[in-house]
């Protein structure tokens, strides 16, 4: 594997006009040198053609999506899971497209690009605070699926209906998807303790997000555990710095006080 290579797979999990889905593949290579990210685009491109004989074969919209459904769920096995496996495995794309098992994050990242690849206008969404799929099939007509289950809900509602807006659904679209499948791996790593692995989460969500000052207070935490105890201090006073009202300040301040300590007795 080329230097070169690596640079590219690097430029691809940050350009924005790549699907999310493929930005979180090409991601892993970020935390893992071995991930095999051909195998896991072969076996994503075998599903995508199959979607593309269903959308050939089946011209009416709603039959398409439950033959899609169908097909996902009960041919190709993709579930939810409650077997005792790592959570990072489970939201990795990489691991989901291999086993048929994952977080509603990565079945949600799949389902939507196989929706958009059969021709709907599919989203991932966030409802009350739970991860989903949105299909629109208009502006008032569509669909809302589970997607751990398949579990689907067909709705309609006229232009001025007044209960339309009492379950927000929040559209998770492309920069925004890809944000919310690192920031589900970065925690999934931190729990699991594999802190440089979260590391390389934080530095691609701040390669989108800039010097967002919550990203710099978890690269603080993870520098911390990693023992660079002066650049972490650095980022946990930018935090400090930037958002003085935030609940955890007296937390982070005395954490802050801990390393300028070490610091001292280093020197």
């Amino acid at each position: 594997m080329t230097d070169t290579w690596f640079d590219e797979q690097q430029e691809l999990s940050v350009n924005y006009s790549v699907p999310a889905l493929l930005r979180s593949i090409y991601a892993e290579q970020r935390w893992d040198a071995q991930a095999d990210t051909e195998q896991t685009l072969c076996l994503l491109a075998e599903l995508e053609l199959s979607i593309d004989d269903m959308r050939a074969k089946e011209k009416d919209l709603h039959k398409r999506v439950d033959l899609l459904l169908d097909t996902f769920y009960t041919k190709w096995l993709f579930s939810g899971t409650g077997q005792k496996v790592p959570e990072y495995l489970l939201n990795n794309i990489s691991y989901v497209l291999k086993m048929r098992s994952g977080t509603s994050t990565a079945l949600a990242l799949i389902l939507a690009h196989l929706l958009e690849r059969a021709g709907f206008n599919a989203t991932v969404a966030l409802m009350q605070s739970e991860v989903i799929v949105h299909i629109a099939l208009s502006g008032e007509e569509g669909y809302i699926i589970d997607p751990s289950s398949g579990q689907q809900s067909w709705y309609i509602s006229p232009e001025n209906d007044a209960e339309k807006d009492q379950e927000p659904m929040e559209l998770v679209i492309g920069d925004e998807a890809f944000k919310l499948y690192l920031a589900q791996q970065k925690w999934s790593f931190i729990a699991a303790e594999k802190f440089s692995h979260a590391l390389s989460c934080v530095e691609l969500l701040m390669e989108l997000l800039g010097d967002d000052p919550y990203e710099r207070r978890d690269r603080g935490y993870l520098l911390n555990q990693l023992n660079c105890p002066k650049m972490a201090k650095d980022d946990l006073q930018y935090f400090v710095d930037e958002c003085p009202d935030d609940p955890t300040i007296d937390i982070i301040q005395s954490q802050i006080e801990e390393l300028a300590d070490h610091n001292n007795i280093l020197h």
